[in-house]
């Protein structure tokens, strides 16, 4: 699946996806706005219009940067994908060449990942879409739910934040999917979900 940079024109949202139509491979795309973060592991795919030797797909590495032809090491992670296109087209027209027409294509994605394990009838790793946020009920469906053994009353979500500390969080699942007036839970990147078994 192709991600293309869809310009100024994007969606203010992190990132719309739509059908792109026939590309020249004859795939179909993923539009990205031009206002997704990037990140390490992703995959992006720069062009330089009438520069085939400066064109480069390369993996972003884990201290944020990539390395171009004739600029060296830059550092894209944590820039919108705009914000790359401008730094290199900065780079590019700085020093060697007159008003660079670039693109970046983001071509696959780091990916983002919570753990699910436990009473569960298939235990493991689950991967979260790019695109949008993932509900505990459709991670749940993705490990095809509950064991007859398992408890759905009292889940166990942890979660790690930004500075490190670890949080431990209770859920009632059967209200979550049996009650409306309960709120379903948006997962966070690196959650682990446990499942234990029922008391008997």
């Amino acid at each position: 699946m192709r991600a293309q940079d869809a310009g100024a024109g994007a969606s203010s949202s992190g990132a719309s996806s739509s059908s792109a139509g026939s590309s020249n491979s004859g795939g179909v795309g993923m539009i990205v706005g031009s206002n997704y973060v990037l990140k390490p592991s992703d995959v992006i795919e720069i062009d330089v219009y009438q520069e085939q030797d400066l064109n480069k797909t390369v993996r972003i590495e884990g201290d944020g940067t990539v390395s171009l032809a004739l600029v060296g090491k830059i550092k894209v992670a944590g820039m919108t994908v705009a914000e790359s296109k401008s730094l290199i087209t900065n780079l590019y027209n700085r020093d060697y060449l007159v008003d660079p027409q670039i693109s970046v294509l983001v071509v696959s994605f780091s990916p983002k990942v919570i753990r699910i394990l436990g009473s569960v009838n298939r235990p493991g790793v689950v991967e979260i879409p790019h695109d949008r946020d993932m509900m505990l009920t459709e991670a749940m469906a993705m490990v095809n739910g509950i064991t007859r053994l398992g408890n759905p009353k009292s889940l166990k979500i942890k979660r790690v934040d930004e500075n490190g500390r670890s949080r431990q969080m209770e859920v009632n699942f059967t209200k979550i999917v049996t009650d409306p007036d309960v709120k379903d839970i948006i997962l966070q990147e690196g959650d682990t979900i446990w499942v234990p078994e029922r008391i008997i």
